[in-house]
């Protein structure tokens, strides 16, 4: 009887394993979200950026306190959430020494069907920015206040480019002054 009980218990054991395997894997697939669980609102407004998604690479300049830096750029768009949601990821390194990383940065775009707005949260160099940004036909903007100046940035898409400027202004929108420029290819 005890050799019969020792192989008994983990066939019995396995059997209960197995048994319990499909309800813990629907379980999963549940809790994890499809995009079947994504309202189609949800999922239209966010493939109206289907024109961002790719691999970017190219160059910029930036004017700082100390100049203008020129930099290598690149930048990685990619649904992600079953769908729900669009990152950017992007990556600058120094023109005249590439080893040299300068910026990260990451943002995830998403859309609130309550609402019916857009919302951009981005994070770079220890800054969070959370703002509703305009999309358009190849076009996208968001903006941020600060304390001083108002700044914005617009993006222009046209065929395989990506071409981005940066603006602030001091005067609440009357005249802007750009200090940002950076010309991306797509690559894949």
């Amino acid at each position: 009887m005890t050799r019969l009980h020792r192989l008994l218990v983990p066939l019995i054991c396995a059997l209960s394993l197995a048994a319990a395997a499909p309800a813990v894997a629907a379980g999963r697939t549940a809790s994890a979200g499809t995009s079947a669980d994504v309202p189609a609102t949800q999922l239209d407004a966010i493939r109206r950026l289907d024109f961002m998604v790719g691999r970017w690479a190219g160059s910029g300049w930036v004017d700082t306190a100390s100049g203008r830096q020129q930099f290598l750029q690149t930048e990685k768009v990619a649904y992600k959430a079953g769908g729900q949601v669009v990152t950017v990821e992007g990556q600058g390194r120094d023109k005249a020494d590439p080893r040299r990383i300068v910026d990260t940065a990451l943002a995830v775009v998403s859309y609130d069907d309550q609402s019916g707005q857009y919302r951009w949260e981005a994070f770079s160099q220890g800054h969070v920015t959370a703002t509703v940004p305009v999309v358009g036909d190849r076009f996208f903007q968001w903006s941020l206040q600060t304390a001083g100046p108002t700044v914005r940035y617009t993006l222009r898409f046209t065929g395989r480019d990506w071409h981005e400027i940066g603006e602030y202004t001091l005067d609440g929108g009357a005249t802007w002054r750009q200090n940002f420029q950076m010309d991306l290819r797509r690559v894949a």
